[in-house]
């Protein structure tokens, strides 16, 4: 009869809750961003409910929370908090940093061109590629603009194959770094001013502005929450932003991104192929400023730790935090904490930046 729930479906419901249930563990038990996994694991189950009267009934919720998404609004705020409660002092006195991080787009563009060989269009390509960023929001924000019929499955993909890759991670770091090279410590940073940090995101957004205005909802949104930060008039607005406020919205991009992702486009060739690329995008960035590191490291007196390198992806502060474990396993003493995170934080920039320079070639028109 119509509106009864067939087996199949309610075979389907039961693979989709299991992938939910995988969701949570993950975010519970290895703590990997769980202000996005949870939500998003209860979009995945309410939008693969087997009662099609019910589904036909929650339409209406769904479509007004995935606007937020299409519009770049949720993006846009959590970046604005992100910037609101960052600390870029430590990537200021290490403009090294910066410059290695913003490599990765190399990485990005060489996997948008393997998708494109292997039949995606440049849209989807383009935005699998962007997984390699490590932050998942900035392929979820190009997803939304250029290939919303898979931002439910690439946003999955993202936050899924970064759970995976800090558990290959150290496999990588074996094979290219050495046990002395773990061991070099970095010196301390020196200190940096609250004017010279507001003039930094101050420059920071105008150049954003001038150079990729397509980036405005995403790094530019980042360098204003920093203003409001480094300017201290609006401290107590600052504070909000960076904690209440982006976490609700986050718990929002949840959803909407989980409601995103329907049981035929999880099981699809195309889910596989974006699975692959952003395996591959992780890979290759992180393998691209280890080595950049290293040649580097050849004609500089000021050695960097490579293992830096394993820190440039834009998932703050956990990247950091294993570059961290990873120093003291060789080294008891050794704090490559703070540099870790300006590695990060460039690779951050990188990845926004990345994100509206795609958006605007491929699908600004």
């Amino acid at each position: 009869m119509p509106g009864e729930t067939s087996l199949l479906q309610l075979g389907l419901w039961v693979v989709m809750a299991v992938l939910a249930s995988g969701l949570l563990y993950v975010a519970v038990v290895f703590r990997l961003q769980p202000v996005f996994l949870v939500p998003l694991a209860g979009g995945l189950l309410l939008a693969n409910l087997p009662i099609p009267a019910l589904n036909a009934a929650l339409a209406p919720f769904f479509l007004t929370l995935q606007s937020g998404l299409t519009s770049g609004l949720y993006p846009a705020l959590i970046f604005l908090g992100w910037g609101a409660g960052a600390n870029l002092t430590y990537l200021i006195a290490q403009p090294r940093l910066l410059f290695l991080g913003l490599l990765t787009p190399l990485a990005f563009i060489a996997v948008l061109f393997l998708g494109w060989g292997l039949g995606l269009p440049p849209s989807q390509a383009g935005s699998a590629a962007l997984i390699g960023g490590g932050d998942g929001l900035s392929a979820i924000f190009l997803a939304a603009k250029m290939a919303p019929e898979l931002t439910g499955p690439i946003s999955l993909a993202a936050f899924t194959l970064i759970g995976l890759y800090f558990w290959l991670q150290p496999l990588l770091l074996d094979l290219l770094v050495t046990r002395q090279e773990r061991m070099l410590r970095m010196p301390p940073s020196r200190k940096v001013s609250r004017r010279e940090s507001l003039i930094f995101a101050g420059a920071g957004l105008v150049l954003t502005l001038v150079l990729v205005p397509w980036a405005a909802l995403l790094t530019g949104m980042f360098f204003l929450g920093n203003i409001l930060k480094e300017a201290g008039v609006a401290d107590r607005l600052a504070r909000t932003l960076s904690n209440r406020l982006a976490d609700i919205v986050a718990l929002l991009l949840g959803l909407a991104v989980g409601s995103q992702c329907h049981v035929s486009l999880i099981f699809s060739l195309a889910f596989i192929k974006i699975i692959l690329l952003g395996l591959a995008a992780l890979f290759l960035a992180n393998i691209l400023v280890i080595l950049a590191i290293k040649v580097l490291n050849l004609f500089s007196s000021k050695k960097i730790n490579p293992l830096i390198g394993a820190a440039a992806l834009a998932l703050l502060p956990d990247a950091a935090q294993i570059v961290q474990i990873m120093g003291r396993r060789e080294d008891a003493h050794n704090n490559l904490f703070f540099h870790a995170l300006a590695s990060s934080q460039a690779a951050l920039l990188a990845a926004t930046l990345t994100s509206g320079l795609l958006w605007s070639i491929l699908g600004g028109h």
